[in-house]
């Protein structure tokens, strides 16, 4: 039986990763540019967490105050360092959101 050590085992499971959140909505022809967008950037950086709010969804109320108006809103960010929250606001760019997952990493 082999057991590994702390050190093997946290980057099995990516503690530290990069997470990507899209906040976007129903009805926005920026947020499907910008859904596209991130398609393209995962397949490049596949190694981050990614997920995708809806702020029009009733259970995400709070998010729908916040950017009602702002979206599609991107937030990178690593875990592991609290300070590293980047913002992007509205059109995406895929080299630039590839720059700005590299510069949290």
């Amino acid at each position: 039986m082999s057991i590994r050590s702390f050190h093997a085992a946290s980057r099995c499971l990516k503690v530290g990763g990069v997470q990507v959140t899209l906040f976007s909505k129903s009805n926005c022809g920026l947020c499907n540019e910008a859904s596209n967008i991130m398609d393209k950037v995962l397949q490049q950086e596949a190694e981050i967490d990614y997920s995708v709010v809806k702020i029009d969804d009733p259970k995400n109320h709070q998010w729908w105050e916040q950017y009602c108006l702002d979206v599609p809103v991107l937030h990178i960010k690593n875990p592991s360092n609290e300070g590293s929250l980047i913002k992007v606001f509205h059109r995406l760019d895929q080299e630039d959101v590839l720059n700005k997952i590299k510069n949290v990493k």
